[in-house]
């Protein structure tokens, strides 16, 4: 009679241990925060994570600080950042010092402001007068390197107006004319969709009508919108994130539907500039984040989305566990409801695990801090992966192209692993690209995938002559990076080509050839280049056609570079 009280004891304890609640709501000393924003970052670079708030506090006046992490404790400092409202807020070290600063575009009692800090250290921020398009309440921004010069760019939306900006390298910006569409409550994020080397931009909200969806493709430093079959919403989030862990960055959308109906969305990246619906599962959700986050440590993405449902006053926080198969279930995490809701997910601790502070209006306005227990059962610490190896350079004229072996992971599949670069003019440097990481350690200033994205190469334009140095780490599924590679270096000789495109050269991919027409008869040279650096086939042209065969060649990302009488052109196509 023993033995069947003894396994129903057992089944008890298994399943307590598998529901057990792995988010211990802890005492923080935090304001409460709604119509906001929120963000990890080290920004003392201490090896651990600071965190910013700004929004609206409970007397409904604007609110900004900076929190110092303290062995675990946020201590408030005199940071010099002004309170903003309905804001949105992004990190970059847009000034390649090493430390990172904050640009926020949102609103006070003067009305609409984008306002951008340098970080000087110790925690003291500077106003820099970039000149930034105001988009205030409910606009978005997002920093980006969109034409691979090494510097953080940025991206604004808002109020109908879309505008991008261009980081001069000398602390100013320069608007770019991008044919961007104007949106009004949007939501914005950069990833290079196609894996050929440059970011490329999501865009959600509100076109004119009813919600939309686009996605605009980089062409070296260009854009074009993707016509993808993509259902859009307004009062969202719009994110990037490999969910299959195919290579593919796949989209995650939230937000309201034409019959301001909240929905959820998953979209598939199918390798082929188009995307598939998955059914997800996801209950609709608006007026709050969607974040990509392994919060469990088992090497794939899952879905945290916060915000209001369907139905008068309904709200709630859900997570979702991926199952590893291509679909998603919840999760009982016992998260607060907020709605106005901001996020943001850090390993605070340095324990091993990804933590939650949640801001938002429950039943006022609230700031929830939730501490990661998950190692504390069976689940064990991220591991970091491998260091990057078999570092590679190709040079011509201006243009550089560096690659390395790609790395493996214990939790994470090696597709899905992402890839950080730092690289400046003498040994050591990161005056061309600052990491976000500690140069000795590896260890992140940050919760984001690497700079590279999944790419196991960079591509850099427009470079000044000189020797430029280089070092890689990779990045796993739940944002742990590993040391950096040994160092890599490259020269610069010559930028004679340098601003003296070719006219209008047409590119023509036909089964297993390439061909390339109206070339200048003067003639000149050719080079196919594979995706990691290496050229493939030179060919010296003297007609107005050149073809080259790419039987052979495995599906992926090249490049076809023509050079002659002093002028070049490059474009990317897809086997």
């Amino acid at each position: 009679m023993k033995q069947p009280a003894v396994l129903l004891l057992f089944l008890i304890l298994a399943i307590s241990e598998a529901y057990a609640q792995p988010f211990v709501s802890i005492s923080s000393g935090l304001p409460g925060i709604g119509r906001g924003a929120v963000a990890f970052a080290d920004f003392d670079n201490d090896s651990d994570l600071d965190l910013i708030l700004s929004g609206q506090d409970n007397s409904y006046s604007p609110f900004a600080a900076v929190y110092r992490n303290d062995a675990g404790q946020f201590v408030a400092v005199e940071s010099g950042i002004a309170p903003l409202e309905n804001c949105a807020m992004a990190v970059a070290d847009f000034d390649l010092d090493g430390l990172q600063d904050v640009v926020i575009t949102g609103a006070d009692f003067d009305g609409s402001k984008t306002l951008l800090y340098r970080n000087t250290g110790n925690l003291q921020f500077v106003l820099v007068p970039a000149g930034f398009y105001n988009a205030g309440a409910g606009g978005d921004l997002a920093w980006a390197d969109y034409n691979n010069d090494g510097y953080p760019d940025l991206v604004i939306s808002g109020n109908w107006q879309t505008h991008l900006y261009a980081n001069n390298g000398n602390g100013t910006f320069s608007p770019v004319e991008a044919g961007l569409m104007g949106m009004n409550t949007p939501a914005l994020a950069w990833g290079d969709s196609d894996n050929d080397g440059d970011p490329d931009l999501l865009m959600s909200g509100d076109a004119g009508s009813v919600g939309e969806v686009y996605i605009y493709l980089n062409q070296d430093g260009g854009f074009s919108r993707l016509e993808a079959e993509i259902e859009g919403a307004v009062g969202g989030d719009a994110r990037w994130g490999d969910a299959d862990n195919d290579g593919n960055l796949d989209i995650l959308i939230t937000g309201k539907d034409a019959t301001l109906t909240p929905v959820s969305y998953v979209y598939r990246n199918n390798g082929d500039h188009t995307f598939s619906f998955a059914n997800a599962g996801l209950v609709g959700t608006a007026l709050g984040p969607a974040d990509w986050i392994d919060y469990d440590n088992d090497g794939d993405l899952d879905i945290m989305i916060a915000g209001q449902n369907a139905g008068c006053g309904n709200a709630a926080t859900r997570l979702y566990e991926n199952n590893g198969a291509g679909s998603f279930y919840e999760f009982p995490a016992g998260l607060a409801y907020a709605e106005r809701a901001a996020s943001a997910w850090g390993d605070f601790d340095n324990d091993g695990d990804y933590d939650l502070v949640l801001t938002g209006i429950s039943t006022g306005h609230t700031t929830r801090f939730y501490r990661n227990d998950l190692i504390a059962g069976s689940f064990q610490p991220n591991t970091p992966p491998s260091v990057p190896g078999n570092l590679y350079t190709y040079v011509s004229g201006d243009y550089a192209v560096i690659s390395w072996a790609r790395s493996t992971d214990t939790q994470s599949p090696q597709n899905s692993i992402t890839y950080n670069v730092m690289m400046g003019t003498s040994a050591g440097n990161i005056d061309v690209i600052s990491p976000l990481s500690d140069p000795v350690s590896g260890h992140r200033h940050m919760t984001a995938s690497g700079n590279a994205g999944q790419n196991d190469f960079m591509v850099f334009r427009n470079l000044l002559p000189g020797t430029y140095f280089f070092r890689v780490q990779a990045i796993d599924q739940a944002y742990e990076g590993s040391e950096f590679s040994d160092e890599g270096s490259f020269a610069v000789l010559s930028t004679h080509t340098s601003g003296q495109p070719l006219q209008a050269p047409e590119l023509v991919l036909q089964h297993d050839k390439i061909m390339v027409n109206r070339l200048p008869e003067s003639g000149g040279e050719a080079y196919l280049i594979g995706s990691d650096g290496r050229i493939i086939e030179t060919r010296h042209f003297a007609g107005d056609q050149i073809e080259m065969s790419v039987n052979g060649l495995k599906p992926g990302f090249y490049v076809i570079r023509l050079i002659t009488g002093g002028k070049h052109w490059s474009r990317k196509f897809v086997k």
